[in-house]
Order: C-alpha cells, then structure tokens, then sequence
C-alpha cells in the first residue's frame, strides 16, 4: 500500500499526469478498460470496506500527503504486481525493486 500511495503522490507531482491525487486516482475511470486503479472502475467503492483495511490506508495516505516517502519508490510513476506483465512494463526488468520509472510490488 505505501508504494501505490507513493506512485500515486509521484504522478500527481509529473506533469504527464493529473496534478492532484483523485485527478490521478480516476484517471480513465471514465472509460472501459482504461482505470489507472481497478477499484475505480469494478464497482469495489460501490460496497463497504473492512474497517482494518481502512483504517490501515487512511493512516499511509495520510502519511504520503503529509510527505512521507516511501523508501525505494523514488520517482515511479507505474507499478504492477506481479501477478500480471503488462505491455509497457517489457522495458523494465522484473524486479522488487524499481527501476527508473517502474515498480513491481
């Protein structure tokens, strides 16, 4: 969670992407197949979360806002885990750490 919310603060802060936190969060959510995060777009905000799993992202969003950075993130702006490969993501080699623009957590 603390390395999406760091990439999520690297992108707001890059000007190819949204400048504030929700601009990047929803970013395509407005189009099938094209959300940045898939919650966005798959009806999970729809339904209630578990209140340990809230609680434990309200406290490391409010980290990152509050300028917390997340050791080894540095810049990225695109992460994945690792249970897919996607296309851009060739460029980069797999690994747990990141590369210059890439995280796979």
């Amino acid at each position: 969670m603390r390395g999406v919310a760091q990439v999520i603060v690297n992108r707001a802060r890059h000007p190819s992407f949204p400048n504030t936190v929700c601009g990047v969060v929803f970013q395509g959510s407005e189009r099938a197949g094209v959300c940045q995060f898939t919650f966005a777009c798959d009806g999970a905000m729809a339904r209630a979360p578990e209140r340990r799993n809230w609680l434990r992202a309200s406290r490391i969003a409010s980290a990152a806002l509050n300028g917390y950075v997340f050791p080894g993130v540095g810049l990225a702006t695109h992460y994945h885990t690792t249970a897919i490969w996607p296309r851009w993501g060739k460029r980069d080699r797999k690994s747990t750490r990141l590369n210059s623009s890439h995280l796979v957590i």
